[in-house]
């Protein structure tokens, strides 16, 4: 009984499903006032159905079928892609080298700063003199890296009566030196310098009155003599040591043995034929910035320099970054030239450089900004731009990494709102900075080598 009632229950269904379908193929029709509809049993899915289409049809072939009914276009270029790390307040270092390896050295130098120095040389004009600038580049570095010194300092200074970050006094020395007074019997130093001591002559460097650089760790002195030359220091005013500079036709260097150091006095009671270059203050690990300053220099007289003096230097202090700081002392308020001149001498001076410390990276620092009276008012000079431009393409035909310091200090009339901050971050001369100014300086310059340095961590390569 149950299974006779299923099959009569089935053949009801389909005998309604089929009246139903022949019902949908009677089109629609009036008898007098009543209006017959067509039957759809289907309306429903249709409906649906080309929506359902519309969203599984893939996109490219939407966009195909868009174009056969439209009038050719020409492609659209593809975006450009965003820097993968992209540069804080625009303040990059831009590298010329094609590969973007022009710091590889350096940071891989740093990863090893826990066993051995790294040293840093920071050429530059009267823009840097008294470490204004360096002096707190070199802090910086040195509170994440370690170190404990400034590094090389000169036996003599025109400015040590005002750096700060070592006190520093002198007498009886004969100075030679890029831009002044040159002598055969008085090669030139890798600062530039070189002196000869003079009878009664002393020099007497105390480290700042900061916490960190208390004592000299260790003392070096560079220098150069026929003949064996004695000399004396005194330690902490009370210490008196004796000791003698070998005989050395190339650059030597003695280590001054004492205890650590609150001041050291240095002097030479018998000069004879001695040349002497500088102290360095420093330990056997962590960073050191030597700011290598020198008032009136334009940079091009670095090519002067003695490469087979240069690199005995090198052999002892193996730089891994050389910075130069150049161009004030070329730009005039009424200069008009486009200093391809300067350019085409600059290209020869860094190309030396290149092959006298292989192992260095090499930035060049373009010009800060610099004012004058144009005009009854005081702005920016306009051989600046040009200035720029020509460093630009040193560092472009070089191929080494370039700052830009004019942007760096806000561009057109920054140095006049330096001059005019409360307080001044610059002199009232519009071109040189006061310390705060440097500070504010040199944590930008700092900000942009350690950017660069997360960039090569970053690289799968490096």
């Amino acid at each position: 009984m149950q299974a006779n009632q299923l099959q009569k229950s089935l053949l009801i269904l389909l005998m309604v499903i089929a009246a139903l379908l022949v019902c949908s193929l009677i089109p629609a029709f009036t008898i007098g006032p009543v209006d017959i509809k067509k039957v759809d049993m289907l309306a429903d899915i249709k409906t649906d159905l080309p929506q359902l289409i519309t969203k599984i049809i893939p996109t490219d072939s939407i966009a195909a079928d868009s174009v056969k009914d439209s009038t050719p276009q020409t492609k659209a270029k593809p975006k450009p892609v965003p820097e993968l790390y992209p540069c804080p307040d625009g303040n990059c270092l831009q590298d010329f080298n094609p590969d973007k390896a022009t710091l590889k050295k350096f940071f891989r130098a740093l990863s090893q700063v826990k066993r051995r120095q790294v040293r840093i040389a920071f050429y530059g004009d009267s823009f840097i003199e008294g470490d204004v600038l360096c002096g707190n580049f070199r802090d910086t570095l040195q509170r994440i890296y370690g170190g404990q010194g400034v590094g090389f300092v000169p036996i003599a200074s025109e400015v040590a009566q005002y750096r700060t970050t070592i006190l520093h006094t002198y007498s009886n020395w004969e100075t030679y030196s890029l831009v002044s007074k040159q002598s055969i019997h008085a090669p030139l130093g890798i600062s530039g310098h070189a002196f000869i001591p003079l009878p009664e002559n002393e020099a007497e460097f105390k480290p700042p009155r900061r916490p960190a650089n208390r004592k000299f760790d260790r003392m070096s002195l560079f220098y150069k003599s026929a003949t064996e030359v004695p000399f004396q220091y005194v330690v902490n005013d009370t210490l008196v040591l004796h000791a003698s500079l070998p005989p050395s036709d190339s650059i030597g260097r003695v280590i001054l043995k004492s205890p650590p150091a609150a001041s050291v006095k240095l002097s030479f009671t018998e000069p004879d034929s001695v040349v002497a270059y500088g102290l360095s203050f420093d330990d056997e690990t962590g960073v050191y910035v030597d700011n290598f300053a020198m008032r009136g220099n334009s940079g091009i007289g670095l090519y002067g320099l003695d490469t087979t003096c240069l690199k005995q230097f090198n052999h002892y202090l193996n730089y891994k970054l050389i910075f130069l700081q150049y161009g004030l002392n070329v730009v005039t308020e009424t200069d008009s030239t486009d200093y391809t001149w300067y350019e085409t001498r600059m290209i020869k001076v860094v190309n030396r450089l290149k092959k006298v410390f292989p192992g260095a990276a090499i930035v060049l620092v373009g010009i800060s900004d610099r004012a004058g009276n144009q005009n009854g008012k005081i702005t920016t000079l306009p051989a600046i731009a040009r200035m720029r431009k020509a460093q630009r393409n040193i560092a472009q035909r070089t191929q080494i990494a370039y700052w830009d310091l004019y942007q760096a200090m806000g561009g057109e009339n920054s140095i006049v709102t330096f001059a005019e901050a409360k307080p001044p971050l610059a002199a009232k001369d519009f071109t040189h900075l006061t310390f705060l100014g440097g500070r504010r300086l040199a944590k930008k310059l700092a900000d942009a080598l350690l950017f660069e340095r997360t960039r090569y961590d970053k690289k799968p390569d490096s």
